[in-house]
C-alpha cells in the first residue's frame, strides 16, 4: 500500500456540503477498511466484507449522508468493436470508499480530518493521514470605507478605515492605489473586534496616505479595499478622489453681481503669508513669486479732463499665474475697471464738474502672494 493522501477543503461556507476525498492505492493488496475521524473520534467507516458496508457514528457538528446517491453518466459502445456509442446512467452512493459527503456543515465542523486506510490479512497494512478545514461566515455586506473625501490637493493626506463586518473568521484587508497594493508601512491594522452574542468577528484597516506626487499628470485616482477570507470569500469597493485645482481654477471668474476688485482679492489673499503687495517696486519680484508675472497698466486722465499734479489713483491686483498663461478673466477685470473709470470722469467733465485734483489713473498688476503648484 502506498500514495495514501486526502483532499479536504481548506475552508467552506457554513451550510455548504464539504467533499472529502481519501486517496489510497493497495498494490494489489485486498482493501479492509476505510475509517475518518474528526480529531480523534471515528465518524465514518468503510468496510466492504461487511454488510452493511457504510457505517456512520455520530460525532457533534458532523451530518455524513450514507443514502444519498448521485446519477453518473458514462459513455459506452453498444456494439462490440466501433459500434455506435450510448449515455448510460447509474446512481452511486455520495459517501463511499473513497468519497465522503458532509451535508450542511456548520460552525462545529470546523477541525482536523484524518483518513485511516488498512489492508486486508495477511499484512494488515495501515496508514493514515489528515488536514485541516476551517467553516467559513462570510459577511453579508460588503466592506465600508469611511473618512475618504472627493477633492485633494497635491501635498495633502488621504485619512480613511475599511472595515469589514461580521465574519468568522475575520476578513484580510488590502488597499490598492489604481488596483497595486499599498505599502504596509501607510496602513493601520486595527484589533479584531468580536461580537459577543454572535461571536462574529470585524476588521478594519487604516488608511495613511501622503499625496505627494501622485496627481502629476491626471486628475482622477481610485483608492480600492479588498475583503477576503481564504478562497470562498472575496468582496472590493473603490473610492475615486479628484485633484481639487481644476475646481479652484473654474472659480477663477468673476462671479455676477459681485465687485470685481473684491471678488479677486477675496480669492489670491487666503492663503499667503508673505504677501507682496506693499513690493510697488518689483524689488523681491523673482524670487517671491517666480511664477506669476507683473504689469504696468497706466491711464492717463489728462485726454479727457485736466489733472492737477500729485493726484494718482493706484488699483493693485493680484494676478495668478497658469500654466498655460494668465488667467484672462483677472485681466479683463483690469480694463473693465479702466473703462468706467474714464466713463465716469469724462462725463464729470462734460457737466463741468471736474474736480480740480483730478487724478491721473495708475493700475498696477503686482504678482499675487497666492500661488499654484
Amino acid at each position: 500500500m502506498k500514495d495514501v493522501r486526502v483532499s479536504v477543503p481548506v475552508a467552506i461556507r457554513r451550510g455548504d456540503n464539504a467533499n472529502l476525498i481519501c486517496h489510497y492505492d493497495m498494490e494489489g493488496a485486498e482493501l479492509y477498511s476505510v475509517k475518518w475521524y474528526k480529531g480523534k473520534r471515528e465518524f465514518f467507516r468503510y468496510t466492504p466484507k461487511e454488510i452493511p458496508a457504510l457505517k456512520s457514528f455520530f460525532v457533534a457538528g458532523l451530518s455524513v449522508e450514507v443514502r444519498a446517491h448521485e446519477t453518473v453518466e458514462v459513455s459506452t459502445n453498444l456494439l462490440a468493436g466501433n459500434g455506435p456509442q450510448a449515455q448510460v446512467s447509474f446512481r452511486r452512493p455520495l459517501s463511499n470508499g473513497s468519497h465522503l459527503t458532509l451535508m450542511a456543515v456548520e460552525s462545529m465542523a470546523t477541525g482536523k480530518y484524518s483518513c485511516e486506510v488498512s489492508a486486508d490479512l495477511p499484512s494488515f497494512d495501515t496508514m493514515i493521514v489528515s488536514s485541516e478545514m476551517e467553516v467559513v461566515d462570510v459577511p453579508v455586506t460588503k466592506p465600508l470605507i469611511t473618512g475618504i473625501r472627493q477633492f485633494y490637493r497635491i501635498g495633502d493626506v488621504v485619512l480613511g478605515n475599511c472595515t469589514s463586518y461580521n465574519s468568522k473568521p475575520a476578513a484580510n484587508l488590502t488597499w490598492l492605489l489604481d488596483d497595486k497594493k499599498i505599502n504596509e508601512t501607510q496602513t493601520t491594522q486595527y484589533p479584531v473586534y468580536k461580537e459577543l452574542q454572535s461571536g462574529l468577528d470585524t476588521s478594519t484597516l487604516g488608511l495613511v496616505f501622503h499625496l505627494s506626487h501622485h496627481f502629476l499628470g491626471r486628475s482622477k485616482m481610485k483608492f480600492s479595499c479588498v475583503a477576503k477570507i481564504h478562497d470562498v470569500y472575496e468582496q472590493r469597493v473603490d473610492r475615486w478622489i479628484e485633484d481639487e485645482r481644476p475646481k479652484l481654477l473654474a472659480a477663477s471668474a468673476s462671479p455676477v453681481g459681485l465687485n470685481p476688485v473684491n471678488y479677486v482679492h477675496s480669492i489670491y489673499d487666503q492663503s499667503s503669508a508673505a504677501s507682496s503687495y506693499h513690493h510697488h517696486d518689483g524689488s523681491d519680484f523673482d524670487n517671491q513669486n517666480s511664477d506669476a508675472y507683473m504689469t504696468q497698466i497706466q491711464g492717463d486722465m489728462s485726454s479727457s479732463a485736466p489733472s492737477a499734479p500729485g493726484g494718482r489713483i493706484i488699483l493693485t491686483l493680484g494676478v495668478l499665474h497658469l500654466v498655460h498663461g494668465p488667467a484672462p478673466a483677472v485681466m479683463q477685470i483690469v480694463f473693465s475697471i479702466l473703462t468706467a473709470i474714464r466713463s465716469v470722469s469724462g462725463r464729470r467733465a462734460a457737466a463741468g464738474q471736474q474736480p480740480k485734483d483730478a487724478p491721473a489713473v495708475d493700475v498696477q498688476q503686482h504678482p499675487a502672494p497666492y500661488r499654484t503648484i
